[in-house]
Protein backbone atom coordinates (compact mmCIF):
# COMPACT_ATOMS: atom_id res chain seq x y z
CA UNK A 1 0.00 0.00 0.00
CA UNK A 2 1.14 3.53 -0.67
CA UNK A 3 0.02 6.22 1.76
CA UNK A 4 -0.94 8.82 -0.73
CA UNK A 5 -0.24 11.87 1.35
CA UNK A 6 3.41 10.93 1.76
CA UNK A 7 5.86 11.76 -0.99
CA UNK A 8 9.24 10.21 -1.25
CA UNK A 9 11.83 12.64 0.06
CA UNK A 10 13.90 12.33 -3.07
CA UNK A 11 11.08 14.05 -4.89
CA UNK A 12 11.28 17.23 -2.87
CA UNK A 13 9.10 20.21 -3.61
CA UNK A 14 12.09 22.04 -5.09
CA UNK A 15 11.98 19.66 -8.03
CA UNK A 16 8.67 21.05 -9.10
CA UNK A 17 9.69 24.52 -10.15
CA UNK A 18 8.60 25.72 -13.57
CA UNK A 19 11.92 24.87 -15.21
CA UNK A 20 11.89 21.21 -14.20
CA UNK A 21 12.08 18.79 -17.10
CA UNK A 22 9.44 16.36 -15.93
CA UNK A 23 10.04 14.04 -18.89
CA UNK A 24 13.69 13.71 -17.97
CA UNK A 25 12.84 13.06 -14.32
CA UNK A 26 10.43 10.27 -15.32
CA UNK A 27 13.18 8.67 -17.38
CA UNK A 28 15.55 8.93 -14.41
CA UNK A 29 13.07 7.19 -12.11
CA UNK A 30 12.52 4.37 -14.62
CA UNK A 31 16.27 4.02 -15.29
CA UNK A 32 16.99 3.79 -11.58
CA UNK A 33 14.39 1.04 -11.21
CA UNK A 34 15.83 -0.93 -14.14
CA UNK A 35 19.37 -0.58 -12.78
CA UNK A 36 18.25 -1.77 -9.35
CA UNK A 37 16.56 -4.83 -10.89
CA UNK A 38 19.56 -5.39 -13.23
CA UNK A 39 17.34 -5.11 -16.30
CA UNK A 40 18.97 -3.81 -19.52
CA UNK A 41 18.04 -0.29 -20.60
CA UNK A 42 15.51 -0.05 -23.43
CA UNK A 43 16.62 0.51 -26.99
CA UNK A 44 15.50 3.52 -28.98
CA UNK A 45 12.71 2.84 -31.45
CA UNK A 46 13.27 3.72 -35.09
CA UNK A 47 11.87 6.98 -36.40
CA UNK A 48 9.46 4.99 -38.60
CA UNK A 49 8.06 3.23 -35.56
CA UNK A 50 7.94 6.39 -33.45
CA UNK A 51 6.01 8.57 -35.91
CA UNK A 52 3.38 5.89 -36.47
CA UNK A 53 3.05 5.27 -32.73
CA UNK A 54 2.73 8.98 -31.95
CA UNK A 55 -0.01 9.53 -34.52
CA UNK A 56 -1.98 6.53 -33.29
CA UNK A 57 -1.67 7.42 -29.60
CA UNK A 58 -2.16 11.18 -29.84
CA UNK A 59 -4.57 11.72 -32.74
CA UNK A 60 -5.99 8.20 -33.00
CA UNK A 61 -4.95 7.25 -36.54
CA UNK A 62 -1.99 6.26 -38.66
CA UNK A 63 -0.10 9.07 -40.42
CA UNK A 64 -0.50 9.65 -44.13
CA UNK A 65 2.35 9.05 -46.56
CA UNK A 66 3.18 12.77 -46.61
CA UNK A 67 3.08 13.04 -42.81
CA UNK A 68 5.40 10.06 -42.41
CA UNK A 69 7.92 11.19 -45.01
CA UNK A 70 7.88 14.78 -43.73
CA UNK A 71 8.83 13.62 -40.24
CA UNK A 72 11.49 11.20 -41.49
CA UNK A 73 13.12 14.01 -43.45
CA UNK A 74 13.24 16.15 -40.30
CA UNK A 75 12.69 13.91 -37.24
CA UNK A 76 11.97 16.56 -34.62
CA UNK A 77 10.00 14.56 -32.05
CA UNK A 78 9.19 17.44 -29.71
CA UNK A 79 7.81 19.55 -32.57
CA UNK A 80 5.77 16.61 -33.85
CA UNK A 81 4.21 16.03 -30.42
CA UNK A 82 3.42 19.74 -30.02
CA UNK A 83 1.74 19.86 -33.43
CA UNK A 84 -0.28 16.71 -32.83
CA UNK A 85 -1.54 17.85 -29.43
CA UNK A 86 -2.53 21.20 -30.95
CA UNK A 87 -4.52 19.52 -33.74
CA UNK A 88 -8.19 18.69 -34.19
CA UNK A 89 -7.19 15.05 -34.25
CA UNK A 90 -6.12 15.31 -30.62
CA UNK A 91 -9.55 16.71 -29.73
CA UNK A 92 -11.33 13.84 -31.48
CA UNK A 93 -9.09 11.12 -30.08
CA UNK A 94 -9.30 12.54 -26.56
CA UNK A 95 -13.06 12.77 -26.88
CA UNK A 96 -13.18 8.99 -27.41
CA UNK A 97 -11.24 8.65 -24.16
CA UNK A 98 -13.76 10.80 -22.27
CA UNK A 99 -16.75 9.23 -24.04
CA UNK A 100 -15.77 5.81 -22.69
CA UNK A 101 -15.15 7.28 -19.24
CA UNK A 102 -18.44 9.22 -19.09
CA UNK A 103 -20.47 6.67 -21.10
CA UNK A 104 -21.53 9.28 -23.65
CA UNK A 105 -24.49 8.52 -25.91
CA UNK A 106 -25.93 10.43 -28.86
CA UNK A 107 -29.44 10.12 -27.43
CA UNK A 108 -29.45 10.47 -23.65
CA UNK A 109 -33.06 9.67 -22.68
CA UNK A 110 -36.64 10.38 -23.69
CA UNK A 111 -35.49 11.61 -27.08
CA UNK A 112 -33.20 14.18 -25.41
CA UNK A 113 -30.31 14.72 -27.81
CA UNK A 114 -26.76 14.44 -26.48
CA UNK A 115 -25.51 16.53 -29.40
CA UNK A 116 -24.76 19.66 -27.36
CA UNK A 117 -23.22 17.58 -24.55
CA UNK A 118 -20.86 15.98 -27.07
CA UNK A 119 -19.96 19.37 -28.57
CA UNK A 120 -19.39 20.79 -25.08
CA UNK A 121 -16.94 18.01 -24.16
CA UNK A 122 -15.03 18.57 -27.40
CA UNK A 123 -14.87 22.32 -26.75
CA UNK A 124 -13.56 21.68 -23.23
CA UNK A 125 -10.80 19.52 -24.72
CA UNK A 126 -10.01 22.05 -27.44
CA UNK A 127 -9.87 24.91 -24.93
CA UNK A 128 -7.73 22.75 -22.63
CA UNK A 129 -9.94 23.33 -19.61
CA UNK A 130 -8.03 22.01 -16.57
CA UNK A 131 -9.24 18.54 -15.72
CA UNK A 132 -10.33 19.44 -12.18
CA UNK A 133 -12.43 22.32 -13.52
CA UNK A 134 -13.88 20.07 -16.22
CA UNK A 135 -15.03 17.64 -13.52
CA UNK A 136 -16.35 20.52 -11.42
CA UNK A 137 -18.47 21.76 -14.34
CA UNK A 138 -19.98 18.30 -14.70
CA UNK A 139 -20.74 17.60 -11.05
CA UNK A 140 -22.25 21.03 -10.33
CA UNK A 141 -24.17 21.49 -13.59
CA UNK A 142 -27.74 22.81 -13.60
CA UNK A 143 -30.10 23.67 -16.45
CA UNK A 144 -31.23 22.08 -19.71
CA UNK A 145 -29.15 20.12 -22.16
CA UNK A 146 -29.08 23.23 -24.36
CA UNK A 147 -28.43 25.99 -21.83
CA UNK A 148 -25.81 23.96 -19.94
CA UNK A 149 -24.84 20.80 -21.83
CA UNK A 150 -22.75 19.47 -18.90
CA UNK A 151 -26.05 18.30 -17.34
CA UNK A 152 -25.85 15.44 -19.82
CA UNK A 153 -23.82 13.59 -17.20
CA UNK A 154 -26.71 13.48 -14.71
CA UNK A 155 -29.37 12.98 -17.37
CA UNK A 156 -27.41 9.92 -18.52
CA UNK A 157 -28.37 8.20 -15.24
CA UNK A 158 -31.77 9.82 -14.77
CA UNK A 159 -33.71 8.05 -12.01
CA UNK A 160 -30.67 6.00 -10.93
CA UNK A 161 -29.07 8.12 -8.20
CA UNK A 162 -27.21 5.31 -6.43
CA UNK A 163 -25.75 4.03 -9.70
CA UNK A 164 -24.75 7.55 -10.70
CA UNK A 165 -22.77 7.99 -7.50
CA UNK A 166 -21.03 4.66 -8.10
CA UNK A 167 -20.14 5.79 -11.64
CA UNK A 168 -18.92 9.14 -10.29
CA UNK A 169 -16.48 7.50 -7.90
CA UNK A 170 -15.20 5.10 -10.56
CA UNK A 171 -14.83 7.78 -13.25
CA UNK A 172 -13.29 10.57 -11.18
CA UNK A 173 -11.65 8.84 -8.22
CA UNK A 174 -10.92 5.35 -9.51
CA UNK A 175 -12.82 3.89 -6.56
CA UNK A 176 -15.18 0.97 -6.94
CA UNK A 177 -17.58 1.33 -4.02
CA UNK A 178 -20.61 -0.17 -5.78
CA UNK A 179 -20.85 -3.14 -3.40
CA UNK A 180 -21.62 -0.75 -0.55
CA UNK A 181 -24.94 0.21 -2.17
CA UNK A 182 -26.52 -2.88 -0.62
CA UNK A 183 -24.21 -3.87 2.24
CA UNK A 184 -20.90 -3.07 3.89
CA UNK A 185 -18.09 -3.72 1.43
CA UNK A 186 -16.80 -7.28 1.91
CA UNK A 187 -13.15 -6.44 1.13
CA UNK A 188 -12.58 -2.71 1.59
CA UNK A 189 -13.48 -0.45 4.50
CA UNK A 190 -16.55 1.11 2.85
CA UNK A 191 -19.82 0.80 4.77
CA UNK A 192 -23.33 1.07 3.42
CA UNK A 193 -23.92 4.08 5.67
CA UNK A 194 -20.89 5.84 4.16
CA UNK A 195 -22.19 5.12 0.67
CA UNK A 196 -25.54 6.69 1.52
CA UNK A 197 -23.89 9.65 3.25
CA UNK A 198 -21.87 10.43 0.12
CA UNK A 199 -24.92 9.86 -2.08
CA UNK A 200 -26.79 12.41 0.05
CA UNK A 201 -24.73 15.17 -1.56
CA UNK A 202 -26.54 14.38 -4.82
CA UNK A 203 -30.05 13.84 -3.48
CA UNK A 204 -30.94 17.39 -4.41
CA UNK A 205 -30.37 16.64 -8.11
CA UNK A 206 -33.82 16.92 -9.66
CA UNK A 207 -34.13 15.87 -13.29
CA UNK A 208 -37.89 16.20 -13.65
CA UNK A 209 -39.79 19.24 -14.82
CA UNK A 210 -41.04 21.68 -12.22
CA UNK A 211 -44.72 21.72 -11.27
CA UNK A 212 -45.31 25.09 -12.90
CA UNK A 213 -43.79 23.84 -16.15
CA UNK A 214 -45.86 20.66 -16.05
CA UNK A 215 -48.95 22.77 -15.49
CA UNK A 216 -48.24 24.77 -18.60
CA UNK A 217 -47.57 21.56 -20.53
CA UNK A 218 -51.03 20.27 -19.62
CA UNK A 219 -52.48 23.53 -20.92
CA UNK A 220 -50.62 22.99 -24.20
CA UNK A 221 -52.04 19.47 -24.43
CA UNK A 222 -55.59 20.81 -23.99
CA UNK A 223 -54.99 23.31 -26.79
CA UNK A 224 -53.68 20.46 -28.97
CA UNK A 225 -56.79 18.38 -28.28
CA UNK A 226 -58.86 21.23 -29.65
CA UNK A 227 -56.58 21.56 -32.65
CA UNK A 228 -56.91 17.83 -33.32
CA UNK A 229 -60.70 18.03 -33.18
CA UNK A 230 -60.73 20.94 -35.60
CA UNK A 231 -58.41 19.10 -37.97
CA UNK A 232 -56.07 22.10 -38.15
CA UNK A 233 -53.03 20.27 -36.71
CA UNK A 234 -52.91 16.51 -37.34
CA UNK A 235 -51.19 14.46 -34.66
CA UNK A 236 -50.72 17.51 -32.48
CA UNK A 237 -51.03 15.53 -29.20
CA UNK A 238 -48.12 13.26 -30.12
CA UNK A 239 -46.10 16.15 -31.53
CA UNK A 240 -46.51 18.27 -28.40
CA UNK A 241 -45.30 15.32 -26.31
CA UNK A 242 -42.23 14.99 -28.52
CA UNK A 243 -41.68 18.75 -28.29
CA UNK A 244 -41.78 18.51 -24.48
CA UNK A 245 -39.05 15.88 -24.53
CA UNK A 246 -36.67 17.09 -27.24
CA UNK A 247 -36.78 20.67 -25.97
CA UNK A 248 -35.40 19.60 -22.61
CA UNK A 249 -38.52 20.75 -20.79
CA UNK A 250 -39.32 17.32 -19.35
CA UNK A 251 -35.80 16.50 -18.19
CA UNK A 252 -33.34 19.06 -16.88
CA UNK A 253 -31.20 19.39 -13.78
CA UNK A 254 -32.20 21.56 -10.84
CA UNK A 255 -30.97 21.79 -7.26
CA UNK A 256 -34.00 20.84 -5.16
CA UNK A 257 -33.29 21.27 -1.43
CA UNK A 258 -36.66 19.73 -0.58
CA UNK A 259 -35.49 16.29 -1.66
CA UNK A 260 -34.01 14.00 1.00
CA UNK A 261 -32.28 10.64 0.97
CA UNK A 262 -33.45 7.91 3.33
CA UNK A 263 -31.86 4.64 4.34
CA UNK A 264 -33.45 1.63 2.59
CA UNK A 265 -36.27 -0.28 4.22
CA UNK A 266 -34.04 -3.32 4.76
CA UNK A 267 -31.11 -1.45 6.33
CA UNK A 268 -29.65 -3.82 8.92
CA UNK A 269 -26.73 -2.06 10.62
CA UNK A 270 -26.65 -0.48 14.08
CA UNK A 271 -25.48 2.97 12.89
CA UNK A 272 -28.91 3.84 11.47
CA UNK A 273 -32.55 2.85 11.15
CA UNK A 274 -34.56 1.98 8.02
CA UNK A 275 -36.15 5.10 6.56
CA UNK A 276 -33.86 7.45 8.48
CA UNK A 277 -32.91 10.68 6.64
CA UNK A 278 -29.22 10.77 5.69
CA UNK A 279 -27.14 13.95 5.52
CA UNK A 280 -24.10 14.45 3.31
CA UNK A 281 -20.78 13.34 4.78
CA UNK A 282 -17.52 12.26 3.13
CA UNK A 283 -15.70 9.19 4.38
CA UNK A 284 -12.05 9.89 3.54
CA UNK A 285 -9.54 12.70 3.11
CA UNK A 286 -10.51 16.10 4.49
CA UNK A 287 -13.92 15.20 5.86
CA UNK A 288 -16.89 17.26 4.76
CA UNK A 289 -20.19 17.22 6.61
CA UNK A 290 -22.95 19.26 5.06
CA UNK A 291 -26.60 19.84 5.85
CA UNK A 292 -28.74 21.10 3.00
CA UNK A 293 -29.53 24.40 4.70
CA UNK A 294 -25.87 25.32 4.37
CA UNK A 295 -25.92 25.64 0.59
CA UNK A 296 -25.11 23.70 -2.56
CA UNK A 297 -24.40 20.11 -1.55
CA UNK A 298 -22.90 19.15 -4.91
CA UNK A 299 -20.52 22.10 -4.72
CA UNK A 300 -19.28 20.87 -1.35
CA UNK A 301 -18.81 17.33 -2.67
CA UNK A 302 -17.02 18.56 -5.79
CA UNK A 303 -14.65 20.81 -3.85
CA UNK A 304 -13.80 17.77 -1.75
CA UNK A 305 -13.23 15.27 -4.58
CA UNK A 306 -10.98 17.62 -6.60
CA UNK A 307 -9.10 18.89 -3.56
CA UNK A 308 -5.34 18.62 -3.16
CA UNK A 309 -5.76 16.16 -0.32
CA UNK A 310 -8.19 13.74 -1.96
CA UNK A 311 -6.45 10.36 -1.92
CA UNK A 312 -7.05 9.31 -5.51
CA UNK A 313 -8.50 12.07 -7.74
CA UNK A 314 -5.18 12.99 -9.37
CA UNK A 315 -3.92 9.41 -9.34
CA UNK A 316 -7.01 8.27 -11.20
CA UNK A 317 -6.52 10.53 -14.23
CA UNK A 318 -2.76 9.93 -14.15
CA UNK A 319 -3.26 6.16 -14.28
CA UNK A 320 -5.73 6.47 -17.17
CA UNK A 321 -3.54 8.83 -19.23
CA UNK A 322 -0.44 6.70 -18.63
CA UNK A 323 -2.36 3.64 -19.83
CA UNK A 324 -3.58 5.51 -22.92
CA UNK A 325 -0.02 6.55 -23.80
CA UNK A 326 2.02 3.50 -22.75
CA UNK A 327 -0.42 0.61 -23.12
CA UNK A 328 -0.14 -0.69 -19.54
CA UNK A 329 -1.43 0.50 -16.17
CA UNK A 330 0.62 1.57 -13.20
CA UNK A 331 -2.22 0.37 -10.94
CA UNK A 332 -3.97 -2.66 -12.41
CA UNK A 333 -7.70 -1.84 -12.21
CA UNK A 334 -8.51 1.55 -13.73
CA UNK A 335 -11.79 1.72 -11.83
CA UNK A 336 -10.46 0.47 -8.51
CA UNK A 337 -7.09 2.06 -7.81
CA UNK A 338 -7.75 2.94 -4.16
CA UNK A 339 -8.56 0.91 -1.08
CA UNK A 340 -10.47 3.38 1.07
CA UNK A 341 -7.93 6.17 1.72
CA UNK A 342 -4.84 4.45 0.31
CA UNK A 343 -3.67 3.69 -3.22
CA UNK A 344 -3.33 0.06 -4.14
CA UNK A 345 0.08 -1.29 -4.98
CA UNK A 346 1.61 0.28 -8.08
CA UNK A 347 4.09 -1.25 -10.49
CA UNK A 348 6.43 1.60 -9.59
CA UNK A 349 5.40 3.53 -6.48
CA UNK A 350 8.03 6.22 -6.93
CA UNK A 351 7.01 6.86 -10.53
CA UNK A 352 3.32 6.95 -9.61
CA UNK A 353 3.89 9.50 -6.89
CA UNK A 354 6.02 11.65 -9.18
CA UNK A 355 3.40 11.60 -11.94
CA UNK A 356 0.68 12.58 -9.47
CA UNK A 357 2.77 15.43 -8.16
CA UNK A 358 3.49 16.52 -11.73
CA UNK A 359 -0.22 16.57 -12.61
CA UNK A 360 -0.89 18.77 -9.58
CA UNK A 361 2.11 20.98 -10.36
CA UNK A 362 0.74 21.49 -13.89
CA UNK A 363 -2.63 22.43 -12.35
CA UNK A 364 -4.39 19.59 -14.17
CA UNK A 365 -3.35 20.85 -17.60
CA UNK A 366 -3.82 17.54 -19.43
CA UNK A 367 -2.22 18.76 -22.67
CA UNK A 368 0.91 19.72 -20.75
CA UNK A 369 0.84 16.42 -18.88
CA UNK A 370 0.50 14.45 -22.11
CA UNK A 371 3.45 16.35 -23.56
CA UNK A 372 5.46 15.25 -20.52
CA UNK A 373 4.59 11.59 -21.17
CA UNK A 374 5.11 11.64 -24.93
CA UNK A 375 8.43 13.48 -24.67
CA UNK A 376 10.02 10.86 -22.44
CA UNK A 377 12.78 8.65 -23.80
CA UNK A 378 10.70 5.81 -22.39
CA UNK A 379 7.86 6.55 -24.83
CA UNK A 380 10.38 6.69 -27.69
CA UNK A 381 11.86 3.29 -26.79
CA UNK A 382 11.27 -0.03 -28.52
CA UNK A 383 8.41 -2.09 -27.18
CA UNK A 384 9.49 -5.05 -25.10
CA UNK A 385 7.27 -7.94 -24.10
CA UNK A 386 9.61 -9.16 -21.36
CA UNK A 387 9.50 -6.15 -19.02
CA UNK A 388 6.90 -3.38 -18.95
CA UNK A 389 9.45 -0.74 -18.05
CA UNK A 390 11.59 -1.27 -21.13
CA UNK A 391 9.26 0.75 -23.32
CA UNK A 392 5.56 1.13 -24.19
CA UNK A 393 3.58 -2.07 -24.51
CA UNK A 394 3.04 -3.50 -27.97
CA UNK A 395 -0.72 -3.60 -28.37
CA UNK A 396 -3.59 -3.85 -30.80
CA UNK A 397 -5.17 -0.74 -32.20
CA UNK A 398 -8.39 0.13 -30.48
CA UNK A 399 -11.57 -0.03 -32.57
CA UNK A 400 -11.47 3.76 -32.93
CA UNK A 401 -7.83 3.81 -34.01
CA UNK A 402 -8.47 1.07 -36.55
CA UNK A 403 -11.55 2.75 -38.03
CA UNK A 404 -9.95 6.21 -38.16
CA UNK A 405 -6.88 4.69 -39.82
CA UNK A 406 -9.08 3.05 -42.46
CA UNK A 407 -10.87 6.36 -43.08
CA UNK A 408 -7.47 8.07 -43.39
CA UNK A 409 -6.37 5.52 -45.98
CA UNK A 410 -9.59 5.98 -47.94
CA UNK A 411 -10.08 9.76 -47.75
CA UNK A 412 -6.66 11.16 -46.85
CA UNK A 413 -8.20 13.48 -44.24
CA UNK A 414 -10.24 11.93 -41.46
CA UNK A 415 -11.09 15.31 -39.90
CA UNK A 416 -12.58 17.08 -42.92
CA UNK A 417 -16.22 16.18 -42.04
CA UNK A 418 -17.07 17.54 -38.62
CA UNK A 419 -20.43 18.26 -37.01
CA UNK A 420 -21.30 21.88 -36.39
CA UNK A 421 -21.64 23.08 -32.80
CA UNK A 422 -25.33 24.01 -32.88
CA UNK A 423 -25.77 24.75 -29.19
CA UNK A 424 -26.79 28.39 -29.66
CA UNK A 425 -29.22 27.41 -32.41
CA UNK A 426 -30.88 24.99 -30.01
CA UNK A 427 -30.99 27.62 -27.26
CA UNK A 428 -32.65 30.07 -29.64
CA UNK A 429 -35.03 27.39 -30.93
CA UNK A 430 -36.38 26.35 -27.53
CA UNK A 431 -37.31 29.41 -25.42
CA UNK A 432 -38.96 29.40 -21.99
CA UNK A 433 -41.91 27.06 -22.45
CA UNK A 434 -44.21 29.36 -20.45
CA UNK A 435 -43.97 31.94 -23.24
CA UNK A 436 -45.42 29.57 -25.85
CA UNK A 437 -48.91 28.62 -26.95
CA UNK A 438 -49.64 25.29 -28.64
CA UNK A 439 -49.33 26.52 -32.23
CA UNK A 440 -45.97 28.14 -31.47
CA UNK A 441 -44.70 24.97 -29.75
CA UNK A 442 -45.78 22.77 -32.66
CA UNK A 443 -44.11 25.12 -35.14
CA UNK A 444 -40.86 24.85 -33.15
CA UNK A 445 -41.10 21.06 -33.14
CA UNK A 446 -41.62 20.94 -36.90
CA UNK A 447 -38.62 23.21 -37.33
CA UNK A 448 -36.62 20.91 -35.06
CA UNK A 449 -37.51 17.90 -37.23
CA UNK A 450 -36.19 19.66 -40.32
CA UNK A 451 -33.17 20.77 -38.31
CA UNK A 452 -32.20 17.15 -37.77
CA UNK A 453 -30.31 15.50 -40.53
CA UNK A 454 -26.89 14.61 -41.65
CA UNK A 455 -23.94 16.69 -40.54
CA UNK A 456 -21.78 15.03 -43.10
CA UNK A 457 -23.21 15.84 -46.51
CA UNK A 458 -20.56 14.92 -49.06
CA UNK A 459 -18.80 12.36 -46.89
CA UNK A 460 -18.13 9.18 -48.91
CA UNK A 461 -19.72 5.85 -48.01
CA UNK A 462 -18.22 2.39 -48.26
CA UNK A 463 -20.65 -0.49 -48.12
CA UNK A 464 -23.14 1.73 -46.33
CA UNK A 465 -20.51 2.86 -43.80
CA UNK A 466 -19.94 6.61 -43.71
CA UNK A 467 -16.25 7.57 -43.82
CA UNK A 468 -16.23 9.88 -40.81
CA UNK A 469 -14.33 10.03 -37.51
CA UNK A 470 -15.10 7.38 -34.90
CA UNK A 471 -15.66 10.22 -32.42
CA UNK A 472 -18.75 11.16 -34.43
CA UNK A 473 -20.13 7.62 -34.60
CA UNK A 474 -22.74 6.60 -32.05
CA UNK A 475 -25.34 4.48 -33.79
CA UNK A 476 -26.14 2.66 -37.02
CA UNK A 477 -23.92 0.44 -39.14
CA UNK A 478 -20.78 2.39 -38.31
CA UNK A 479 -21.45 1.85 -34.61
CA UNK A 480 -21.79 -1.89 -35.22
CA UNK A 481 -18.32 -1.90 -36.77
CA UNK A 482 -16.96 -0.14 -33.69
CA UNK A 483 -18.60 -2.62 -31.33
CA UNK A 484 -17.42 -5.55 -33.44
CA UNK A 485 -13.82 -4.41 -32.94
CA UNK A 486 -14.21 -4.01 -29.20
CA UNK A 487 -15.44 -0.49 -28.51
CA UNK A 488 -17.26 -0.08 -25.21
CA UNK A 489 -21.04 -0.04 -25.47
CA UNK A 490 -20.81 2.83 -22.95
CA UNK A 491 -23.31 1.32 -20.59
CA UNK A 492 -20.55 0.79 -18.03
CA UNK A 493 -17.20 2.55 -17.61
CA UNK A 494 -14.23 1.19 -19.54
CA UNK A 495 -15.84 -1.96 -20.91
CA UNK A 496 -13.98 -2.03 -24.21
CA UNK A 497 -12.56 -5.36 -25.34
CA UNK A 498 -8.95 -5.54 -26.53
CA UNK A 499 -9.07 -9.20 -27.58
CA UNK A 500 -9.16 -10.29 -31.20
CA UNK A 501 -11.86 -12.61 -32.49
CA UNK A 502 -12.78 -14.52 -35.65
CA UNK A 503 -15.36 -11.95 -36.78
CA UNK A 504 -12.77 -9.19 -36.75
CA UNK A 505 -10.35 -11.31 -38.76
CA UNK A 506 -12.99 -12.16 -41.37
CA UNK A 507 -14.09 -8.51 -41.61
CA UNK A 508 -10.56 -7.37 -42.43
CA UNK A 509 -9.96 -10.31 -44.74
CA UNK A 510 -13.02 -9.96 -46.92
CA UNK A 511 -15.28 -7.21 -45.57
CA UNK A 512 -16.65 -4.42 -47.76
CA UNK A 513 -14.17 -1.83 -46.51
CA UNK A 514 -11.23 -4.10 -47.37
CA UNK A 515 -12.74 -4.78 -50.80
CA UNK A 516 -13.12 -1.08 -51.49
CA UNK A 517 -9.51 -0.37 -50.52
CA UNK A 518 -8.35 -3.26 -52.70
CA UNK A 519 -10.49 -2.15 -55.64
CA UNK A 520 -8.64 1.11 -55.89
CA UNK A 521 -11.52 3.37 -54.96
CA UNK A 522 -9.70 5.32 -52.27
CA UNK A 523 -7.48 8.40 -52.50
CA UNK A 524 -4.27 6.32 -52.47
CA UNK A 525 -5.30 4.40 -55.58
CA UNK A 526 -5.78 7.63 -57.52
CA UNK A 527 -2.15 8.56 -56.86
CA UNK A 528 -0.68 5.16 -57.72
CA UNK A 529 -1.46 5.50 -61.42
CA UNK A 530 0.97 8.43 -61.62
CA UNK A 531 3.88 6.50 -60.04
CA UNK A 532 6.44 4.05 -61.32
CA UNK A 533 6.09 0.46 -60.08
CA UNK A 534 8.75 0.85 -57.38
CA UNK A 535 7.43 4.22 -56.25
CA UNK A 536 3.88 2.84 -56.06
CA UNK A 537 4.94 -0.09 -53.87
CA UNK A 538 6.90 2.26 -51.59
CA UNK A 539 3.84 4.49 -51.36
CA UNK A 540 1.54 1.62 -50.38
CA UNK A 541 3.93 0.28 -47.73
CA UNK A 542 4.55 3.71 -46.22
CA UNK A 543 0.85 4.58 -46.22
CA UNK A 544 -0.23 1.35 -44.51
CA UNK A 545 2.61 0.40 -42.17
CA UNK A 546 4.84 3.48 -42.08
CA UNK A 547 7.94 2.11 -43.78
CA UNK A 548 9.33 1.17 -47.17
CA UNK A 549 9.44 -2.50 -48.18
CA UNK A 550 12.55 -4.54 -47.50
CA UNK A 551 14.52 -6.07 -50.36
CA UNK A 552 12.93 -9.45 -49.59
CA UNK A 553 9.46 -7.90 -49.72
CA UNK A 554 10.22 -6.19 -53.01
CA UNK A 555 11.14 -9.55 -54.49
CA UNK A 556 8.08 -11.26 -53.01
CA UNK A 557 5.72 -8.59 -54.39
CA UNK A 558 7.55 -8.12 -57.69
CA UNK A 559 4.64 -9.25 -59.83
CA UNK A 560 1.81 -8.79 -57.37
CA UNK A 561 -1.23 -6.67 -58.09
CA UNK A 562 -1.48 -3.53 -55.98
CA UNK A 563 -4.77 -4.82 -54.58
CA UNK A 564 -3.03 -7.96 -53.31
CA UNK A 565 -0.34 -5.89 -51.59
CA UNK A 566 -3.06 -3.80 -49.91
CA UNK A 567 -4.81 -6.97 -48.71
CA UNK A 568 -1.64 -8.45 -47.25
CA UNK A 569 -0.66 -5.25 -45.43
CA UNK A 570 -4.16 -4.53 -44.11
CA UNK A 571 -4.27 -8.01 -42.58
CA UNK A 572 -0.72 -7.97 -41.24
CA UNK A 573 0.18 -7.70 -37.56
CA UNK A 574 2.32 -4.73 -38.45
CA UNK A 575 -0.75 -2.78 -39.53
CA UNK A 576 -3.01 -3.80 -36.65
CA UNK A 577 -0.46 -3.37 -33.85
CA UNK A 578 0.97 -0.28 -32.19
CA UNK A 579 4.63 -1.26 -32.20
Amino acid sequence: MVKFGILILALATSLFSKDVNHSLKIDEIIAKDLTYRKVPMPKKASNEVFVRRAYLDIVGRIPTYDETTSFLENPNKEKLIDNLIASQGYVESTFNFYADLLRVKKKILNNVTGETYIAWIKNEIKNNTPYDQFVKSILTAEGTIFTNPAVGYFLRDEGMLLDNVSNTFQAFAGMNISCAQCHDHPFDDWTQMEYYEMTAFFTTVDTRAKKEDNKHYQELRKECQELDKSGKEKGSINRIGQFWQVGGYRNHVDNNLKKFLKLPHDYKYKDGDPGEIVEGKTAIGDYVKEKRKRGNLRQSFTDWIISETHPSFAANIVNRLWFKAMGFKLIDNLNDIAEFDELRESRNDRLMEYLVRTMKDLKYDTKAFNKVLYNTKFYAAETDGKDEFRGPKQRRMTSSQLWDSIVTLYTGNVDQWQPKDRRQEYVDMFPDVKTLNAKQALKIYDRYQKFQGSYYEGAPKVGGLMMIRSSNIFEGRNSNFMLEFGRSDRELIETGDEDANITQILTLMNGRVTTELMDNRGQIAKKLVTFSRDKAVDYIFTSYIGRKPSEEEKVAFKNAEFSDIVWVLLNSHEFKLIM
